[in-house]
């Protein structure tokens, strides 16, 4: 059932795939859903609301419900050239709302018959509904599954991301896709200081004994909407850290280098460690057209 508080508006969307910014791997991004029920206090996309004139990224979530069809065209187009498509960077293609909507079903369906490379991140457990299209798909062409988690500790969690299952049932959704041919890792994404960062090192912990492939950790950007959210939260939950923030982050909503190089020789030696390193450029290597793959595309 979709969640009671939410609510829900559909939409039609002209396009299905939108370019970003590569910098994981893929520079073509797929969003179901706008707004997420999952209310994340760090979150960096309660800007895209603004685009829709909606002020609720939390509470009005819009449903595009037309985007399997728009993907279709797109995706049977003599111009498309079986990039990797990234699902839900903005918001989560399996929220609350799918369970109802059941489009990325649909949405797989589509990846295998057009043989289109996939990376997904979610904190649900959903995606465990679809898990049989998924492992069809990482038997064609190159997929990457992840989750993100910002923290290991259970009542931390609670806290920042109320609204999601618990890092245990994370880690334990990631397990079963191990059980596929995808790449599987953990989103540690953003990383909060003086909140998360003391944690990170249980994250890569879990992450190694849970045998996932990757970790990924950047730190914590404060712009737009974000900024205002995330200190509100800060200065009610964790008032001792509240001053701390208005000192280390610029204007800008970038954490200052000095503080920042410091977390990020931190993730550097966890990586290390823990030989989680990872490079995006693994992902692209793997997905090659020509007659050296290990995938089969004439299935």
């Amino acid at each position: 059932m979709q969640d009671s508080k939410a609510i829900y508006r559909e939409i039609n969307c002209k396009s299905a795939i939108n370019k970003i910014e590569n910098k994981f791997g893929f520079c073509n991004d797929l969003n179901i859903y706008r707004g997420c029920i999952h209310k994340c206090y760090y979150c960096y996309a309660v800007y895209s609301h603004k685009y829709i004139n909606s002020r609720d990224f939390f509470g009005e979530i819009f449903v595009k419900k037309n985007i399997v069809e728009v993907l279709e065209k797109e995706l049977s187009s003599k111009n498309w050239n079986r990039d990797i498509i990234n699902l839900g960077s903005v918001t989560d293609s399996y929220q609350s709302a799918e369970k109802d909507y059941k489009i990325m079903p649909e949405i797989l369906k589509l990846l295998i018959k057009y043989k289109t490379p996939m990376t997904i991140s979610t904190k649900s457990d959903l995606i465990l509904r679809d898990f049989d299209l998924i492992a069809k798909l990482s038997n064609i062409v190159p997929v990457r599954i992840a989750s993100t988690i910002t923290t290991a500790d259970e009542k931390l969690s609670s806290l920042i991301e109320p609204n999601v299952i618990s890092p245990l049932k994370r880690f334990e959704t990631l397990k079963e896709f191990k059980k596929t041919n995808a790449i599987v890792g953990v989103h540690a994404i953003p990383v909060m200081p003086f909140i998360t960062e003391d944690g990170l090192e249980n994250i890569f912990i879990k992450t190694k004994e849970n045998n996932l492939d990757y970790a990924i950790c950047e730190v914590l950007n404060l712009k737009g909407e974000c900024r205002k959210i995330f200190l509100n939260f800060v200065r009610k939950n964790f008032p001792e850290h509240y001053k701390k923030y208005l000192y280390i982050y610029n204007n800008n909503g970038e954490l200052k280098e000095e503080y920042k190089n410091k977390i990020h020789k931190k993730i550097k030696y966890l990586e290390e460690k823990y030989n989680l390193n990872y490079d995006s450029a693994d992902f692209e290597k793997v997905y090659t057209k020509d007659e050296t793959t290990l995938f089969d595309y004439s299935y």
